[in-house]
């Protein structure tokens, strides 16, 4: 298959790869990443987590690093098994001029080549990862170390992990970093990656002249320092980790294979080999049970490794396709078996980029007392697949599908950050993938897809699934492993009690093989797709003379910002809508939002809005289509809808495609929901079960529920900004959350959010590559060309927009207003009065039983909201400080984005102080932040201050925290304080304005009654540079910071019985 003709790749004569990329988006900044070929699994026993530990020494020891700092840039680093990189962002050129290019390859050539690792920074950074060990080792971290150990069993991924060992951590000497660095930070075992906007000569210029100085080392016998061919593929056990080939010894990884690589004579591993002369009986693998009493519900997974099948000709892609329409249909089936719209089931076949192979996994979450149907719906369905394949609608459906999606990746590919590209390069590097441009791998597809069969994915489901559809049978591979993560107790709502809860091999193993088989007929069954969901109901809806009826709207409620090109018009039903046209995407994107959310919960229903918006997703259906036929639906039309809710609003996101009427489809679901959902007692039911479970898992993690309990005493039990207890939700009745989302999701009240490609500027690069490659940009005969702005006739653009406003107008404007009453959205949370409680109801004390020590502190106090306006509490408070926005007196303090520009600013700057003092003087935390709520429609606020540490240290660190919070007031904020602040925001901006999520929040809430306009959206970058060190002190005034207005919730975790008190 053909190369990508924009990637550009070469060795320096020290053997250090580079591969460059010339990217425009985001314009005039680029992405330097350098890769060494090093990781956790080749750390000799004794250095288990120096790996990661030289990560930490080497890149928060760059001193040229820290130049970086203040200038729009942004860098990190991270350590895998077989990986460790570091990365730089950064912009071209500096405001003044200053390249920024040579300084960041410099830096990443001080990091990996040349570091200091001095003593008090070895010493900084050994308490960080000791640190960092602590937070990282959370449930969740737990159950992926157990899984690993399970998957890999035969080499060292599965015992050692990046995070290392704590006795060896706290030993290392600057000699053996050193030593570990002498071995393995070289040239020749490096791979450096530019992306950006650059061109081609700068790049290469800037890479020999900073890299090339790299003494060479660990030489071949021929003096040579770098090895052909680069990827080991020639190993002598095929089983051997695909990893970079090196002149020096590297210890080969050898995995535990379930599968051959299709198409090939490869033999399965001894593991699956048996001889029934002998009374040999098939082995299926390993089955491991992990049990921890902080765990809430059972998780399966059933894990099969296979060579990983490097992409480079056609008959590779061919395969591609089929394996991943297999995972889709195979999806979809299990999906519509459960009667929730949220099938706690993941299937996925993909190349691991962390473990160097190819891992089909099938994850099955269940409630433990209904694990067994649950395991017995997925192996009937996987079995049935492998029996009899899929049907002839289902291979065009998803066919079709992924046709399109494919075709989104040319559209969408000059929109595609540098970041990302990077990423994809080399995430492929390490699997020896073809890196072909979008238009080339749609090309690929288009040849490829006439010979994509449904015996092709029926062979493929054989072999990918059958080590758990044909389970316990001869010719099944044996699973690579069984992982099974299980709680020791269930609450039993009857009892009101805790019963213990056991699960055993032997359970598992005799469900698996007794799982009966689906016949044909019943495999093979086929949901009625519908081609649109309206048909008469319209007519009746627009009445006469309908195009008469739109064009006199539109001339009447559209109106066009001059600055910012927003669109807004107010449809007749009384929906608001805002758009604004962009070529970020091929795909549009939609918000539709109503104000309301959990705040117009009442007492006696705390918990209905949240339980009722999740009745609808979990019904899925509206009037008289079933919700497979929804999802069947969404599937052939390339769209989502999603619902949730917050403390202001209820919303709905939904992405659509902007070819083969995709807006339509969207537009026609979303009438029928507002107009005729069906709200039905199982849906309910199952979304009150949800919230249960959310509920006992809160109780059981350490960090939310040392959130909850310092929002509990903040808002003095407020339901609607705390977690719901479940003592609430027995309350709810199906009646009492529909009355609730009734209420909300009233038509006069929604405000319509779209951004998309409206204009259709981005359309001419889909009809480029109809007929063939030729024109692509990328091609050699016009390589060197520069993307044309494509100038859109003003009667096509008109045309285009007025079929837009014509759709609102069509599916949402004719929805009737709604009769119900309008939900009350005026009571707001108010914070509690500090000074009217002890210091002991100002603390809270928790401790969690647990096997291993851990421990995290939040702390909390009132804010106002992203308009500068706060709670009757806060106001009183502002009151006493004589506090003023004016204060300052500066000249823009009357923008409605003063004072969210102000709080940003110094949300950056208190961060910044927290990590230069907790983390990084005092070594007290790894990592530490500080967030502001910034409501939009409620005048209410707070902000949180988040510490994780030892439980031996977290009281030094929450001490260390308050004073950095407290300490604003004493040392104000410093102009470079705020400069570095300016840099990062703005920087942030300009990356975010090239997405339609980002663009999406920029236009929500327009047209409610707040202060927000289009200067809003026009004005946040010159906002930010007008902005002086007085105005960011002044808005730090508004922090509710005192001793007495503090709040403090501090929870540990390890051996001991759990308790709280205080507060």
């Amino acid at each position: 298959m053909p190369e990508h003709p924009g990637v550009k790749r070469g060795v320096l004569p020290n053997g250090m790869r580079y591969v460059i990329l010339k990217n425009a988006m985001p314009p005039k900044r680029f992405e330097a990443h350098i890769e060494l070929h090093v990781g956790s699994i080749d750390e000799e026993p004794h250095e288990q987590g120096i790996a990661h530990m030289m990560e930490h020494v080497c890149f928060l020891g760059s001193r040229k690093r820290e130049r970086l700092i203040g200038t729009g840039s942004r860098s990190n680093a991270l350590t895998d098994f077989q990986h460790t990189i570091y990365h730089i962002h950064a912009p071209v050129q500096l405001e003044d001029g200053r390249d920024m290019y040579l300084p960041s390859l410099e830096a990443l050539y001080e990091i990996a080549f040349a570091p200091e690792m001095l003593p008090q920074r070895i010493e900084k950074e050994r308490k960080a990862v000791l640190a960092e060990m602590q937070q990282v080792n959370d449930m969740e971290y737990r159950i992926e170390t157990w899984t690993l150990s399970g998957l890999h069993e035969t080499n060292k991924l599965g015992t050692q992990f990046p995070i290392g060992k704590e006795e060896q951590i706290k030993a290392w000497q600057q000699t053996d970093l050193q030593a570990f660095h002498q071995k393995w930070y070289y040239p020749g075992n490096a791979t450096l990656y530019v992306v950006g906007d650059l061109d081609e000569e700068t790049m290469l210029r800037g890479i020999r002249k900073v890299f090339e100085p790299a003494p060479p080392r660990h030489l071949g016998p021929d003096g040579r320092a770098s090895v052909e061919p680069v990827w080991g593929a020639g190993s002598e056990d095929a089983r051997s980790l695909f990893r970079r080939a090196l002149w020096k010894d590297r210890t080969e990884q050898l995995h535990n294979f379930s599968l051959p690589m299709i198409g090939t004579e490869d033999i399965f591993t001894e593991a699956a080999s048996f001889d029934v002369s002998k009374g040999d009986t098939p082995w299926q693998g390993p089955l491991r049970i992990f049990r921890n009493e902080l765990l809430e519900g059972l998780q399966l997974n059933f894990y099969a490794k296979a060579p990983t099948r490097p992409l480079r000709t056609l008959e590779d892609i061919r395969h591609l396709v089929a394996v991943r329409i297999l995972v889709g249909v195979l999806q979809f089936r299990i999906v519509s078996r459960y009667s929730s719209n949220h099938a706690p089931v993941q299937i996925d076949h993909s190349d691991s980029f962390r473990e160097g192979c190819a891992v089909t996994s099938i994850t099955v979450n269940a409630d433990p007392r209904d694990w067994k149907n649950a395991l017995a719906c997925v192996v009937q369905e996987v079995r049935a697949i492998c029996d009899y394949g899929i049907t002839e609608s289902e291979m065009k459906r998803y066919m079709d599908a992924m046709l399109k999606d494919v075709e989104k990746g040319v559209a969408e590919n000059d929109t595609v950050p540098s970041e990302d590209h990077l990423n994809f390069i080399m995430t492929s590097d390490v699997f020896d993938h073809v890196v072909m441009h979008p238009e080339q791998s749609y090309d690929a597809f288009k040849e490829v897809a006439p010979y994509v069969n449904m015996e092709q994915v029926h062979t493929a489901a054989k072999w990918m699934l059958g080590f758990l559809g044909y389970y316990g049978k001869p010719a099944a591979p044996p699973t690579t492993a069984i992982v099974v993560c299980t709680p020791t107790q269930v609450y039993e709502e009857h009892t009101g009690q805790w019963a213990p809860f056991h699960i055993t091999k032997d359970d598992i193993v005799q469900l698996l093989l007794t799982v009966p088989d689906k016949s044909k007929d019943e495999a093979l069954n086929q949901v009625d797709v519908p081609e649109s969901l309206l048909q008469e109901q319209l007519k009746a809806l627009l009445g006469d003379n309908p195009i008469d009826a739109m064009t006199a709207w539109r001339a009447s409620s559209r109106k066009v910002d001059p600055d910012t090109g927003i669109v807004q018009s107010i449809l007749p039903n009384g929906a608001k809508v805002n758009y604004a046209c962009t070529t970020n995407e091929s795909q549009g994107t939609m918000r539709i939002l109503v104000p309301g959310g959990r705040s117009t919960d009442t007492p006696d229903d705390l918990g209905a809005a949240m339980v009722g918006i999740r009745t609808i997703s979990e019904s899925g259906a509206v009037s008289t289509f079933s919700r497979e036929q929804i999802e069947l639906f969404a599937v052939s039309n390339l769209m989502s809808v999603h619902l949730d809710l917050n403390l202001e609003f209820s919303y709905i996101d939904a992405s659509f495609s902007m070819t083969d009427n995709g807006l339509v489809a969207v537009l026609e679901l979303l009438h029928l929901l507002f107009q005729e959902p069906r709200w039905e007692l199982p849906a309910f039911v199952r979304a009150q079960q949800a919230y249960k479970a959310q509920a006992y898992a809160v109780q059981k993690s350490l960090e939310q529920s040392t959130l909850d309990r310092l929002m509990r005493m903040m808002y003095q039990e407020d339901g609607r900004v705390c977690e719901c207890r479940v003592s609430d939700l027995n309350k709810l009745t199906l009646a009492k959350v529909k009355s609730s989302v009734v209420a909300q999701l009233r038509p006069q009240d929604l405000e319509i959010n779209l951004v998309a490609d409206f204009e259709g500027k981005g359309q001419h690069k889909l009809a480029k590559v109809e007929g063939g490659l030729s024109t692509g940009k990328h091609h050699e005969a016009q390589g060197e060309e520069e993307a044309e702005e494509v100038e859109i006739p003003a009667a096509a653009r008109e045309r285009r927009l007025r079929e837009l406003d014509e759709a609102l107008w069509k599916y949402l404007g004719s929805v009737p207003k709604s009769d119900a009453a309008a939900a009350d959205i005026s009571r707001g949370p108010v914070i509690c009065k500090g000074e009217d409680l002890s210091p002991e109801q100002r603390q809270q004390r928790a401790h969690l039983e647990d096997s291993d020590q851990r421990a995290v502190a939040n702390i909390g106090g009132g804010a106002p909201n992203r308009w500068g306006a706060g709670d009757a509490y806060h106001t009183e408070c502002m009151a006493q400080r004589n506090f003023s926005w004016d204060a300052p007196a500066s000249p823009d303090r009357g923008h409605p984005l003063y004072p969210s520009m102000c709080l940003l600013a110094m949300r950056e700057v208190i961060n910044t102080r927290l990590f230069s003092k907790v983390r990084d003087s005092l070594g007290l935390s790894y990592d530490c932040s500080f967030e502001l709520s910034m409501l939009d429609r409620l005048e209410a606020g707070y902000y949180t201050c988040t510490v994780s540490a030892h439980p031996s240290r977290i009281d030094q660190a929450v001490a260390a925290a308050k004073d950095v919070l407290q300490g604003v007031r004493k040392r104000p904020i410093s102009d470079l304080e705020l400069s570095t602040a300016r840099r990062t925001l703005i920087r942030r901006h300009e990356t975010d304005t090239q997405t339609n999520e980002y663009w999406i929040s920029l236009l929500t809430h327009l047209q409610y009654d707040n202060p927000k306009d289009h200067t809003c959206i026009r004005d946040i970058e010159a906002m930010l540079k007008k902005l002086n060190w007085r105005d960011v002190q002044n808005a730090y005034l508004t922090l509710l910071t005192d001793e007495e207005q503090l709040f403090v919730s501090v929870s540990t975790a390890g051996p001991g019985s759990s308790y709280v008190s205080g507060g």
